[in-house]
């Protein structure tokens, strides 16, 4: 009887104790499952909200100075956040204030713009990625970048297709295009990022490659464009860019007047294919007689030389500006050039030069990319000359000695022999003067060899440092001959001169 009684006090005690600890659980759990939002950041639980639309409505509210300053609608929650919906009893809810406080602690709110990638093409630098508010932004900015390296009008007449054709000369645009890859993806980004807003400002920077301050030259009583811009290690072309409101090298300076001297870094290359029709002189060939019995000094003129006329057509290639590819279409002589020919006195000595007279160092017609001028803020010391092709004939300027002749170079081997390829440099014997031939196909000299003026030394090139450079798909790219002339020898202690003022 004692122990039924003890084990029915014993049931009795465990029934209360389980009552209780039941009562105590259910006051926290909700009698009805509800939905709730569990929020992460970075896949770490940070919380839970009653309600996702609400919290984001918060988030614009808490915002609202970002929103005015991009003038979007709606801020969004950074990139890591992740808001799941889970129905549970629990309800242990916490305030969308408490959970906005912990995304901010360490993250700053996106908004929805573009990210536009510009794809670089050399492997050993990173693509340049640009925030804008949207497409429209960047597009207007790029045709801004664009209009700075091509006439407007002609620009205008190419997008509306109504460039007149050509009769006997002219010239029209072929094809406009960017060398890089651009893409576009629709976004969240960071409000702590660079998001351009402004077209204006993204404009400048696809120019220059930087938002900080251009250098400015606050002109001076009788400077002109050539000087200002020389003085400032540009060329006429880069100070045009640069200031567009000048078309010209010609257009006069007011004193005090401020113009823009930094020089331009474009991010993007803008590639501009001309189709040209011109008609060229040929100048005119002289022929040297020298005649025994004539004291030297003698000097007589037995035909006059005339210059030739031909009707060129050619293919151009500038890249943000600058002349880098130009090809020969046609050629077709009008009227025949006619040789002066001059008589002197004296036996001839090929091995020293006749200063007075130099030959042109390559076939006609051509034409001369780069002067005897600061290009890229540097001084170019040569005179860059294309047009007769790959494999053409290159001669020798004026009598004198093979000095050096280096070969061994492959096209696409940018660093031989220190950039200049293939090269031969030739002592004139007099005067101090020295010819240097530069990125050549092939050389048929060879050092200690007496060569006369005009005679053939070498073919036309692209070896060494040239631009652009040859490819699988493109091998005859870059093809020129880099020509220039120095007093003293070179390397050694010589300067150069501009070829030019020999002719």
């Amino acid at each position: 009887m004692k122990n039924k009684w003890t084990f029915s006090l014993i049931s009795l005690v465990f029934v209360l104790s389980l009552s209780i600890v039941l009562f105590g659980f259910s006051s926290r759990l909700n009698v009805n499952p509800v939905d709730a939002y569990v929020v992460y950041l970075d896949g770490q639980k940070i919380g839970t909200i009653a309600n996702e639309e609400e919290f984001d409505e918060y988030i614009n509210q808490q915002q609202q100075n970002i929103r005015n300053i991009y003038e979007v609608d709606t801020i969004y929650p950074p990139k890591g956040v992740e808001i799941r919906k889970e129905t549970t009893y629990n309800n242990n809810i916490n305030t969308d204030e408490e959970i906005y406080n912990k995304i901010t602690a360490s993250k700053n709110f996106s908004l929805k713009g573009v990210k536009v990638t510009i794809e670089s093409e050399e492997e050993d630098e990173s693509d340049i990625v640009i925030n804008v508010l949207s497409k429209d932004i960047f597009d207007e900015a790029l045709e801004n970048t664009i209009k700075a390296f091509v006439d407007h009008d002609q620009y205008a007449m190419f997008l509306a297709g109504t460039q007149p054709e050509i009769e006997d000369t002219g010239r029209i645009i072929e094809n406009i295009d960017i060398k890089e890859n651009v893409t576009y993806k629709t976004d969240l980004i960071n409000v702590d990022e660079k998001i351009f807003t402004d077209v204006a400002e993204l404009s400048k920077y696809l120019l220059y490659g930087t938002l900080e301050q251009q250098k400015m030259y606050t002109v001076k009583e009788g400077d002109t464009i050539e000087e200002v811009a020389k003085n400032n290690k540009l060329n006429v072309a880069e100070f045009l860019i640069a200031n567009p409101e000048f078309n010209s090298e010609n257009n006069l300076l007011y004193e005090s007047q401020e113009v823009v001297v930094g020089l331009i870094d474009p991010i993007i290359s803008v590639v501009v294919e001309y189709h040209s029709v011109e008609e060229e002189e040929r100048d005119y060939e002289v022929e040297i007689k020298y005649d025994e019995n004539q004291l030297k000094g003698y000097e007589k003129v037995e035909r006059k030389g005339e210059n030739g006329l031909y009707s060129v057509a050619r293919k151009y290639q500038y890249v943000n500006g600058q002349l880098e590819d130009t090809i020969t279409v046609s050629s077709t002589e009008l009227k025949p050039a006619v040789s002066e020919v001059l008589v002197k006195g004296d036996k001839y000595v090929p091995e020293v030069a006749d200063l007075s007279y130099w030959a042109w160092p390559t076939n006609r017609p051509y034409v001369i990319t780069t002067y005897y001028e600061y290009r890229w803020g540097s001084f170019h010391s040569a005179i860059d000359i294309a047009g007769p092709g790959y494999g053409s004939d290159i001669y020798a300027a004026n009598n004198g000695v093979v000095y050096e002749a280096k070969g061994g170079c492959s096209p696409g081997y940018s660093s031989c022999n220190g950039g200049r390829g293939n090269y031969i440099i030739i002592n004139h014997n007099a005067g101090g003067y020295y010819s240097q031939y530069m990125h050549l196909a092939s050389i048929d000299v060879s050092v200690g060899q007496t060569v006369a003026r005009g005679q053939h030394i070498a073919k036309m090139g692209n070896t060494g440092f040239v631009v652009p450079s040859p490819s699988s798909y493109s091998p005859y790219a870059g093809t020129h001959l880099d020509f220039s002339i120095y007093i003293g020898v070179p390397y050694r202690g010589g300067y150069t001169i501009n070829p030019l003022g020999l002719y």
